[in-house]
């Protein structure tokens, strides 16, 4: 004899298998909503899934999110994995918050650099317009009579700018051009090389620059007393440091040919070549103001030629390099 299995009672007749769940009931409960079906045996579609997806799912299926609690039941050599798999973990967590910490803080070295630059030229203009100008260019008078060792620094910093040359807006558009690429180019050095490396390059070639302006300036003593009273052989030094750090991209690439801008036009050349243009440029400018209206035009325009030696000598000898 068969039974309902939901109320027990004798089933006398055919009894009714349920296709969800598999049991036997009888006429009064053969529906799934009258005896609590289960719905156990129900086929359910599946809808196939890309390869993607499987992988996906697969992942999200078997992957469980371990805790210490977890490794102490497994013995203590499992745990001192997984501390030390965590340890590495909190590591990368900080090197990446340092690593962010430095992109936020990049080219503090190239920022100092050119407000020095700007603030001490335009000091020195103003002090210049009201004669006490050796106390900010280099000038081997006032270091030999009024003690201006201070000079050997912010000479550096200062490009000479006569406000009363007829040519002084071109030479105030000319030095803003220049910086603007200099800029460029000491973030590209200081972002490969480092902040420490930028300032280091910037016055190594400015002190390059200042041993240049001794030897011309001991060349010229017959003709100009150091002790002469006018202070006529100050000059600013800030393209010592300025060629410094565009020639030092250009050591790397002495023999390769390269496309660069000249007079806003573009075209192609080595970096042996752009070196020698550099120096013509300005031993040119130099030798016709020197030889033209007196030999101290030397002092304007050739010292800073020692700071392409200067930058020659880091990139030769890999000073400062990390």
């Amino acid at each position: 004899m068969t039974y309902c299995e939901f109320c027990g009672n004798q089933i006398s007749y055919l009894p009714f298998t349920c296709k969800y769940c598999g049991g036997t009931y009888g006429k009064k409960h053969r529906l799934p909503e009258n005896h609590e079906c289960t719905f156990e045996l129900k086929h359910v579609p599946v809808t196939p899934l890309t390869p993607t997806e499987t992988r996906r799912r697969s992942k999200d299926t078997f992957k469980k999110i371990s805790s210490s609690k977890d490794y102490l039941e497994k013995g203590p050599r499992a745990l001192k994995k997984y501390l030390k798999r965590q340890d590495k973990q909190r590591k990368k967590t900080v090197r990446g918050s340092r690593r962010l910490d430095k992109l936020t803080s990049q080219y503090q070295g190239t920022k100092v650099i050119f407000i020095l630059i700007i603030g001490l030229t335009i000091t020195a203009m103003f002090f210049s317009f009201y004669g006490i100008g050796e106390y900010f260019y280099l000038s081997l008078n006032a270091l030999a009579t009024k003690f201006t060792f201070h000079t050997l620094f912010t000479s550096i910093f200062i490009d000479q700018i006569n406000p009363y040359d007829p040519f002084f807006f071109f030479s105030l558009m000319f030095i803003f051009i220049m910086l603007y690429f200099t800029n460029k180019i000491a973030k590209l050095i200081e972002m490969a090389r480092g902040t420490k490396f930028i300032v280091y390059l910037f016055l190594i070639s400015g002190f390059f620059s200042i041993i240049f302006y001794f030897l011309l300036r001991l060349a010229l003593i017959l003709y100009y007393p150091i002790f002469d009273p006018l202070f006529l052989d100050g000059v600013g030094l800030v393209w010592g440091g300025i060629y410094g750090v565009i020639t030092y991209t250009i050591f790397p690439s002495l023999n390769r040919e390269t496309s660069a801008l000249v007079t806003f036009v573009r075209v192609r050349m080595t970096g042996k070549a752009f070196l020698y243009m550099i120096i013509i440029f300005r031993l040119f400018f130099g030798l016709l103001y020197g030889f033209t209206y007196g030999f101290l035009n030397f002092l304007y325009y050739l010292p800073e030629l020692g700071g392409i030696l200067g930058s020659y000598v880091v990139y030769k000898y890999r000073l400062f390099s990390k």
